[in-house]
């Protein structure tokens, strides 16, 4: 099957004329339906007019069955049994007749559309559909985007171009768009132990994976998803597995994660992302920038710009995630309590305490007027994506976590990540999701359930310490004397007081490794200005502020380091 990074079809005929996308590297084809580019392809173009193209490494079915090209031909044409396909996943297929477009069941391998005046256009590019449309920046989207550090539903950075919804097709054709979902994979519950089932959908997940790819990376850190991951494997197959840990100072994560790699003689890669400061400013900066547009300005380039550079450093091979556990573990922030439905007093808590903290753009940097409309706009979205779930309060949060968190802020990682390697994320599979959400959610809270999971794959494991300090067997801790037992009194106390004092200063938290790439593209900037500059042009930012930033009075973080450096991609490539 022919694998391409980069897609833009347009069907029309009032459709624009002269687009040349993908910098002008891919050919185009004149079909009956429209125009079709490819770019990026690791295989040669088929010039039949009867193609089918995946837009992501690695199509397979959620038993790692190879789905070959006139599956999922027949799939696409058909809009039946996509959802059989795991995520993250796209592709595309035309005939004569139409061109098909699907993302997966999560939405996770991001793809976007454009309606203009007599004609539409879809694409793997967000940037390259607001070129061909002559779309402005969307001040609304920009705000939201700047309090939570993620977009949300189908909205882009661009005025009227959108994101395809999880599990659905888009069919083009004489210039219109069409929605087609296809809906979820309706998967039965197991009877009988929701534990056994969970333990047993994992050590099979596992144990296929590895079977079907022996050069499969385990992700392992000091923290519960990835070991419960590392558990499903049995003791017997670990040695000689590789394993990948991302190391940073004053974090556990690599110390815990090398004493299992030597109890268990994994091939453990250790990458120190200390490293980063060896790029130096000019080029931190450039990193930051193709990440950017590579992301097409749809999340932090500086937290992605470091996922890129430990990717350049991987050696090939299929990737197993711990992405999306928190659906098993009832991570429910600020100690959420049971409710019969949602609220916005309960929604407006949550949004504060969680995401608008860690992830929002300094609001000192942004003009007033936009600074207060963000935050009143990202209320709104946060709102009407709650209003969606008619269900009670800690089963919301899932879900919201599952179809906007996971799916708009993971995703945009997913999307970059299934070009160069085949991503594998069990706790996404819909027969883990579909147990996850038979459990109820008081069952779940704490990491209770999914500590009983741990439990029975591997006891070693789940007595062994996390990089909290806390053993998972002693999971949820309700009550603070159990935390206390294994804990230290200051660090859980340290724990506590840092979320708080964060929490009152607006001050976001930090992902591993941004604090040094953006301190580094700062120091660019005040060597060259002019490099930051067109930020300005969107009225989005304070001049005085961006002046002060230049002058040395003062720093900023890396979540507005990343908006900044959005700005001015957008400014670029939609001039």
């Amino acid at each position: 099957m022919e694998f391409y990074r980069d897609l833009l079809a347009v069907s029309g005929a009032r459709a624009p004329a002269g687009a040349v996308p993908f910098g002008g590297a891919a050919a185009s084809e004149t079909l009956p339906w429209g125009r079709l580019w490819l770019g990026g392809g690791l295989k040669p173009g088929a010039s039949d007019r009867d193609r089918v193209v995946a837009l992501a490494l690695g199509p397979r079915d959620h038993d790692f069955g190879t789905v070959d090209a006139p599956t999922l031909r027949k799939w696409l044409h058909s809009g039946t049994e996509l959802a059989r396909l795991a995520a993250p996943f796209a592709g595309a297929a035309h005939d004569d007749a139409e061109f098909v477009l699907a993302t997966d069941h999560s939405g996770l391998r991001h793809l976007y559309g454009v309606r203009g005046d007599g004609w539409a256009a879809v694409s793997t590019s967000a940037i390259e559909l607001a070129r061909l449309a002559g779309a402005p920046l969307d001040r609304n989207t920009m705000g939201t985007f700047a309090v939570t550090g993620f977009h949300l539903g189908e909205s882009t950075p661009f005025r009227g171009v959108r994101k395809i919804r999880p599990g659905t097709a888009w069919r083009l054709s004489n210039g219109d768009l069409t929605d087609a979902p296809y809906g979820e994979d309706h998967t039965e519950v197991p009877r009988g132990s929701q534990v056994a089932a969970m333990a047993g959908l994992l050590r099979g997940l596992v144990e296929r994976c590895l079977d079907e790819n022996p050069d499969t990376v385990f992700e392992l850190s000091g923290g519960f998803d990835s070991r419960l991951l590392f558990a499903a494997l049995p003791a017997s197959r670990r040695a000689g597995v590789r394993t990948l840990t991302l190391s940073a100072p004053g974090r556990a994560d690599a110390p815990i994660a090398g004493a299992l790699a030597a109890q268990f003689r994994t091939d453990h890669q250790v990458i120190d992302l200390t490293g980063l400061a060896a790029l130096g400013p000019e080029a931190a900066h450039e990193l930051v920038m193709s990440s950017a547009r590579r992301h097409d300005i749809l999340g932090n380039p500086v937290a992605l710009g470091v996922l890129d550079w430990v990717e350049s450093q991987v050696p090939p091979g299929v990737r197993i995630t711990g992405q999306g556990g928190e659906m098993a573990r009832g991570s429910y922030h600020m100690g959420q309590t049971q409710q019969p439905t949602a609220n916005d007093e309960l929604i407006d808590r949550l949004a504060r305490w969680w995401f608008i903290t860690n992830d929002a753009t300094d609001a000192a940097c942004l003009q007033p007027d936009f600074a207060e409309s963000a935050r009143a706009d990202a209320t709104a979205a946060i709102r009407a994506a709650f209003a969606e779930y008619d269900t009670d309060w800690l089963t919301a949060i899932d879900e919201f976590f599952l179809r906007e968190r996971v799916h708009r802020w993971v995703g945009i990682n997913f999307t970059g990540a299934c070009l160069s390697r085949t991503i594998v994320a069990p706790y996404l599979d819909p027969r883990f999701l579909a147990i996850a959400r038979s459990v109820p959610p008081t069952e779940r809270s704490g990491s209770g359930f999914a500590a009983r999971v741990l439990e029975q794959l591997d006891p070693w494991l789940a007595n062994a310490r996390l990089a909290t300090g806390v053993r998972p067997k002693h999971l949820p801790r309700k009550y603070v004397p159990r935390a206390l037992a294994e804990y230290s009194v200051l660090k859980y106390a340290k724990r506590g007081a840092e979320k708080v004092y964060q929490f009152a200063r607006g001050q976001a938290a930090t992902a591993a490794g941004t604090p040094v790439l953006a301190g580094l593209v700062v120091d660019h900037w005040r060597a060259h200005p002019v490099l930051v500059e067109p930020a300005l042009r969107s009225g989005l930012i304070r001049e005085d502020w961006l002046a002060g930033l230049l002058a040395g009075e003062h720093g900023t973080d890396a979540a507005t380091v990343g908006f900044l450096a959005n700005l001015v991609v957008a400014a670029h490539d939609l001039s």
